[in-house]
Order: structure tokens, then C-alpha cells, then sequence
């Protein structure tokens, strides 16, 4: 039984308006050999990532901090304001230490600067999808 719960597909909402980024992130979810496989969902901006999650619940978001309608922190203070604990992973292509810090403050996971290196990536996701794991089953 324990084994088809370590196999259950973690669901992951990518947020961001760069295709190429998102389709990056697509494929490297799909090769992660962690102990789970990952579904994906896509939005490519705040307010779409905000409606995915009104539809249903992530094991986590990736979060770009920059996009157009709605930003990656007025996404990011929307979910802690809704109660969402889910872990996210911010995604910036600027390297603004006030924007890193409202961020952290804002309770990211981790703050990952583009680009971004898939070693550090795959070993982020992992804990992070654990600590959703260890928050779920608390």
C-alpha cells in the first residue's frame, strides 16, 4: 500500500509568461527521478495561475516573479492571504534583492534566480514536494 502512495503523480502549476521557460520546466519535471512522477498544469500569468488554483489543489507552484496582469509576488501574497500552504518555488530573471526579500518574507520555499541550474532545480522540487508530503500527512 505504502508503494502506491510513493507512486502518486504530485501536481505541479507552472506560472510564467515565457513559453520556452515553461516548456523547459515541462520536460525537466518529466525526467526528475524522484519517487513520484509529476503532473503539470501551465498558466501564463497571475491571474491565470490564480484561476488554476481556484480550480483544484498543487502539490507546488513554480512562480515566475515578472509577468504581465499579475505579478509572480501579488500571485504569491494572494495565496498565503487565501490560507494555501502550498510550497513555491519563486523564478526571477532580475537579480532585485528587495524583490528576493518581499518574496522570502512572503513565505517562498526558495528563491531561484534564472537561469537556473537543473541539478539545484530537481533537488528544490524534491524537497519541496516532501515537505507538502510531511505538511499533508501533520
Amino acid at each position: 500500500m505504502a508503494t502506491l502512495a510513493a507512486r502518486a503523480a504530485k501536481r505541479v502549476l507552472i506560472v510564467d509568461d515565457d513559453a520556452a521557460i515553461v516548456r523547459v520546466l515541462q520536460d525537466a519535471l518529466g525526467l526528475f527521478r524522484h519517487e513520484h512522477p509529476y503532473t503539470v498544469e501551465t498558466a501564463a500569468d497571475g491571474a491565470e495561475g490564480l484561476a488554476a488554483l481556484e480550480r483544484g489543489q498543487f502539490d507546488l507552484v513554480l512562480l515566475d516573479m515578472y509577468m504581465p496582469r499579475m505579478t509572480g509576488l501579488e500571485l504569491l501574497t494572494e495565496i498565503r492571504r487565501r490560507g494555501l500552504q502550498t510550497p513555491v518555488l519563486m523564478l526571477t530573471g532580475n537579480e532585485d534583492n528587495k524583490s528576493a526579500a518581499t518574496a522570502i518574507k512572503s513565505g517562498v520555499f526558495a528563491y531561484v534566480p534564472k537561469p537556473f541550474d537543473l541539478q539545484q532545480l530537481e533537488m528544490l522540487v524534491s524537497l519541496a514536494a516532501a515537505s507538502r508530503s510531511a505538511g499533508a500527512a501533520a
